[in-house]
């Protein structure tokens, strides 16, 4: 399931942060000494742009690749998706979010990355419509 929280409204004079450093996420190494320029979320993920929506994640259908209850999703309504996206489809009047899995010579398939929910075969006989593909995903790792 998803919660639709709506467009996004970007601020006429967003907050940049600056990038103080580079962290290694490896094996630790010495510090670069350079500043990047400041960084404004709206920047990063392009939130100016009016096919850009936020939506919450609701269930742990794709807790396997790192998108949990709660998460905020940004979701671009204008993109077609490729094999491997994960995408928002609307299903009768539910929305979902699945990865989208290309399939040769058979329709897409919709797939959960959890063990407790089913990938979902994409059939004539249904009628599932794309919503967007979801660009980032802003969740809290701490606290």
């Amino acid at each position: 399931m998803i919660t639709i929280l709506g467009p996004i409204t970007a601020r006429p004079n967003p907050i940049k942060k600056p990038i103080v450093g580079r962290v290694s996420c490896g094996f630790p190494s010495p510090a670069l000494e350079y500043t990047e320029p400041p960084l404004s979320i709206d920047d990063l993920v392009c939130l100016r742009e009016p096919s850009r929506w936020l939506l919450r994640a609701d269930g742990n259908s794709l807790s396997g690749i790192g998108i949990y209850d709660g998460d905020v999703l940004v979701v671009d309504k204008a993109l077609e998706p490729l094999d491997g996206d994960i995408v928002v489809v609307v299903i009768g009047a539910d929305f979902c979010c699945k990865e989208y899995r290309e399939r040769l010579g058979q329709s897409p398939l919709l797939v959960a990355h959890n063990p407790a929910n089913a990938d979902i075969e994409v059939g004539d006989w249904e009628e599932i419509d794309l919503w967007g593909v979801v660009l980032y995903n802003l969740h809290s790792v701490s606290r």
